[in-house]
């Protein structure tokens, strides 16, 4: 994101008191595609991963992260017609499942 493109949007959003700084935050780093789990995003809203991507992200081989699905841990989606097409994970249930690894060490 251009800096004078940014330095507009906050200009807005400190105009408006009900916007609190947290969202203020939360609002650029999604628009500057980041998350708080330093996962980059293409929109504001949840993407697929690839099984490899979630492997990396997480540190675990392609085998445990088809263990998380069956576990629920980790959300997956399939795509085309009957989900025959390709398959992804969500990106938003990764980041979930990290700041749960982060709580608990």
């Amino acid at each position: 994101m251009m800096d004078t493109i940014k330095a507009a949007t906050l200009a807005l959003w400190n105009s408006d008191p009900s916007i609190t700084k947290e969202q203020k935050k939360a609002a650029l780093d999604a628009l500057s595609g980041r998350t708080a789990a330093g996962l980059a995003v293409d929109t504001p809203t949840d993407r697929a991963l690839t099984r490899r991507q979630v492997a990396e992200i997480l540190g675990v081989t392609p085998h445990t992260v088809s263990a998380y699905v069956r576990k629920g841990l980790i959300k997956a989606f399939r795509f085309g017609e009957k989900g025959k097409l390709a398959s992804g994970y969500s990106a938003e249930s990764v980041r979930a499942l990290l700041e749960r690894r982060k709580a608990v060490a």
